[in-house]
């Protein structure tokens, strides 16, 4: 199967922070558990360069030329990316070429459909959301998103998109297609907006008012609207405008990972935009929406929101040498829950490295290699796998049979885009409790193999192995959001990483993957002290 995820393109006024980094972590697990799974992927991320703001940001460090500015930070943004691991396949930038040549196909399929049309704006304008806003958008006569930012009232000619057309549609879909609008909330959220709010929208504005932006197809007066080009990124890197095989093959899209403060630009623009283009453009036909856009809440430091002028902006880069990549993708996946608000704090983050990764994961490991190699010759112990998967009677740990119920809600939730909750039912905290991480840790205080090995050895065997094939099945759970971990612990237990990656993943969840007698390489901390 194919699996096409979408990060949102981010504007280059400033460098990557953390809240940008969890967007990039929650789509770069799911792409990597797709590829774990066989499917076909391609992840997208991106710049979103044809905005004002981008060009405030140039002009506030004195800078003139607009197109090096653009090129280093974009740039900025791909070196990010590749320095924490991310691993898309697509990587656009609105100024590119490809990109403007898709926004000219795309405006014109939409032009022929009979939806634009050339009108007056009269009203309020939101510099920092770069967007038209009315009455019923502000608080207190401000943003809610930009209050220290009056919205600027504005009056010129520009094209005109008719949104209010597509409302009884917009709302089929939602109805049709629970899957299209996550989480929950935010879908009950847009249906008010569309059934109450919803109205035609400028989709450009007058080439003297901006300074960039990609003209209209016809009439250079005019630059498209930066909404109405930016959504268009998502078919321009699947090749819209010059290769209709590739976008037949990966559109649409399977998820669109957003935030909440442009979800409604998601799922009743965006949508609109491509039921009105299909209309015309019989490449699209059939295929106009994306199958979800999942929202994620907004995201705090010690509770404040991320702002420049609190100086508490934070490059994810910056808490690498302390923490390493993987623990800090651990963390921000696992601690908040996908869909709502979350915070960050470097006291969570120890708290989290120290008590789930090195004192449960990385403690598990150390003992069971430890005691295996002490026991056994340096070996995996070698045992009748049948007796070593079984479930001890009475026990805490549930055998191999535990595993599999786990490795089922896992996918569950991976399929569902809950690396959360994925994460919880693996060390146990879900509602799967049985085999887990903690529930192996608990095994071993349990069933005390140190002590044990005096009086029945044999017995002490199916214990160790049963805990180094445990961890054999939580390093292929967690590899997909801590890559370089799992590597480490199929290292531990004496597999080569690589060639088992070759392996089905169905082959590598079958019990027994660990073959008895294989040589265990002494032990490494996996997470070291803080």
């Amino acid at each position: 199967m194919k699996f096409y995820i979408t990060t949102p393109i981010y504007y280059v006024n400033d460098k990557p922070h953390i809240g940008h980094a969890y967007s990039t972590f929650v789509c770069d697990a799911l792409a990597r558990y797709h590829r774990l799974k066989g499917d076909d992927v391609f992840f997208s991320t991106g710049t979103d360069e044809n905005s004002q703001k981008n060009i405030e940001a140039m002009e506030a460090l004195g800078e003139k030329n607009v197109i090096a500015y653009l090129d280093r930070m974009s740039e900025e943004w791909k070196r990010t990316w590749e320095d924490l691991g991310i691993t898309n396949d697509g990587f656009i930038r609105t100024t590119e070429d490809r990109h403007r040549k898709a926004v000219e196909r795309f405006w014109n399929a939409v032009k022929e459909s009979g939806d634009i049309y050339k009108g007056t704006y009269e009203g309020l304008y939101c510099t920092g959301c770069e967007k038209f806003v009315s009455e019923s958008d502000l608080e207190n006569g401000k943003c809610p998103l930009h209050p220290n930012k009056e919205p600027e009232h504005v009056s010129e000619e520009n094209y005109f998109f008719k949104l209010s057309n597509y409302r009884d549609a917009l709302l089929k879909l939602y109805e049709s297609d629970p899957e299209f609008i996550k989480p929950v909330a935010r879908r009950n959220e847009i249906i008010r907006y569309v059934t109450d709010h919803l109205s035609d929208v400028s989709i450009s504005r007058a080439a003297t008012t901006i300074s960039c932006g990609i003209p209209v197809p016809g009439d250079d007066s005019q630059r498209i609207y930066v909404w109405f080009d930016a959504l268009i990124n998502y078919l321009s890197v699947v090749g819209y405008g010059e290769d209709d095989e590739r976008v037949k093959k990966w559109w649409p899209a399977d998820l669109h990972v957003v935030g909440k403060d442009i979800i409604k630009f998601h799922c009743s623009l965006w949508p609109a935009m491509l039921m009105s283009a299909a209309q015309s453009d019989s490449l699209l036909k059939d295929r106009a929406v994306p199958h979800t856009v999942f929202a994620h809440g907004f995201f705090t430091i010690n509770g404040q929101k991320i702002s420049k002028s609190l100086g508490n902006v934070i490059d994810p880069r910056d808490l690498v040498p302390a923490y390493g990549i993987d623990a800090i993708r651990y963390f921000f996946l696992r601690e908040i829950t996908f869909g709502e608000d979350g915070d960050f704090s470097e006291e969570r983050l120890k708290e989290r490295y120290t008590s789930d990764l090195a004192n449960t994961l990385g403690n598990l490991v150390q003992r069971a290699v430890s005691m295996s190699r002490r026991y056994f010759n340096n070996s995996v112990p070698e045992v009748d796998l049948i007796k070593a998967g079984a479930s001890p009677n009475g026990s805490v740990w549930d055998g191999a049979s535990g595993l599999a119920s786990i490795e089922e809600a896992f996918d569950g939730y991976m399929d569902g885009a809950r690396v959360d909750r994925a994460l919880e039912v693996v060390w146990s905290q879900g509602e799967v409790k049985s085999s887990g991480i903690v529930q192996a840790n608990k095994f071993v205080e349990e069933t005390q193999p140190f002590k044990l090995v005096k009086t029945d050895a044999m017995k002490v065997g199916e214990i160790l192995y049963a805990l180094l094939e445990s961890l054999r099945h939580y390093a292929w759970m967690i590899d997909p959001v801590m890559p370089d971990v799992s590597k480490k612990i199929i290292g531990a237990i004496g597999q080569d990483y690589e060639t088992e990656k070759k392996r089905t993943l169905e082959a590598l969840r079958e019990w027994g993957g660990l073959q008895p007698g294989s040589e265990l390489p002494e032990p490494k901390p996996i997470f070291p002290k803080l």
